[in-house]
């Protein structure tokens, strides 16, 4: 099996590993992760993931990406 690197869908960089975000359908690198969970947001968007595969909405896309991480990632 081949060894491949994976880019983060925020930061642009290169990880081992990728987990999903609350927010958005990104897949985050650990810092990424780690600024996420941070967030004043976070437990809100975690509740509203769960409540929606409470009710069968397995396909749910988040809460939305907040204005400030946007503008952090997506000033560049």
């Amino acid at each position: 099996m081949r060894y491949c690197k994976q880019i983060c869908h925020r930061c642009g960089a290169e990880a081992d590993s990728l987990r999903a975000s609350w927010f958005n359908i990104h897949m985050l690198c650990q810092n990424c992760r780690a600024e996420e969970a941070a967030h004043p947001l976070f437990d809100h968007a975690r509740r509203m993931e769960f409540a929606k595969t409470q009710t069968g909405n397995y396909r749910f896309e988040g809460i939305g990406l907040p204005e400030d991480l946007q503008r952090k990632y997506y000033a560049r």
